[in-house]
């Protein structure tokens, strides 16, 4: 399977590439899974990964996390090399969505997640998270969500309102109190977005977005990746955010980024997967 990249609908902030690769390719006992994909993806782009489902989207992005054993080609992440430095990529990449491994626990509440994932980030003569602590990172993820309805508010009317950023925000009461469990989908998939943020990585990886099945989640959800983005830029010009997101149809994308407007203005990259063909078998006579 070959794939080749699409021009970049705008310039990035930033020249240097985020992630650079050439020939990347894994392959498995029944063939290839992907095959000389050549990217570059600018720093502070979004890059969007299209294809039909079982076409590569998945492995793709842990390949490029770190996370998964390449079979041949060069890539970088900055300026680590990517084959041979994976541990240090873990730790630049961060994983916002791939089912089966950001999966949420539906009995812990959204504080008990956010303080499971501060405990990582912490060294490891340090196993546990203050109360003061948890108010302080939950206050990020509230002021996020202030300054996202702030930014809504000043749209046009007919495009994104209050009640859209409401229907993103998981947390329902100060204190992150509320259940998983209670959440909706659209509320899960920020919350894991908001966990992968946490550590202020230079790159997000996000699967298979088309996993919300409302095309107004989808957009929702599109729009508050574009917002937080452009808040980052905003707060800190030297540390822009890159993301790489796959789905099977990009549409919200667009409805998301003509609805914000001058708002978010991203370098949009797509990279097109074909369909896997599965490895032809041998037959006896």
């Amino acid at each position: 399977m070959e794939s080749t990249t699409d021009t970049l609908a705008e310039d990035a902030d930033i020249d240097a590439p985020a992630v650079s690769l050439r020939g990347w390719s894994v392959s498995g006992k029944q063939g290839d899974v992907f095959a000389d994909v050549d990217l570059e993806v600018p720093t502070g782009a979004v890059a969007v990964v299209r294809g039909p489902a079982g076409s590569g989207k998945t492995s793709f992005l842990l390949s490029l996390a770190g996370r998964m054993k390449v079979s041949a080609g060069e890539g970088r992440l900055g300026d680590l090399d990517i084959r041979k430095q994976a541990r240090k990529v873990r730790g630049q990449v961060a994983v916002g969505h791939i089912g089966g491994l950001t999966d949420l626990e539906d009995d812990f509440t959204v504080a008990q997640h956010v303080a499971e994932r501060q405990i990582m980030l912490q060294p490891w003569y340090k196993p546990w998270a203050s109360k003061s602590t948890l108010r302080e990172v939950i206050g990020l993820f509230r002021d996020a969500f202030t300054t996202a309805t702030e930014l809504i508010d000043d749209l046009p009317p007919g495009t994104f309102s209050k009640q859209d950023a409401q229907r993103a925000d998981f947390l329902i009461d100060d204190n992150g109190e509320v259940f998983v469990s209670e959440l909706s989908e659209l509320q899960k998939f920020f919350l894991e977005f908001g966990l992968a943020s946490l550590s202020r990585p230079p790159v997000v990886v996000i699967d298979n977005i088309d996993y919300l099945r409302e095309s107004a989640d989808r957009a929702r959800a599109w729009a508050g990746i574009l917002i937080y983005q452009q808040m980052r830029r905003s707060r800190d010009p030297e540390d822009p955010l890159t993301v790489i997101v796959s789905c099977e149809d990009s549409r919200e994308l667009d409805i998301a980024t003509s609805s914000l407007g001058y708002r978010a203005e991203p370098s949009v990259l797509e990279l097109e997967l074909p369909p896997h063909l599965p490895a032809h078998r041998g037959s006896k006579h």
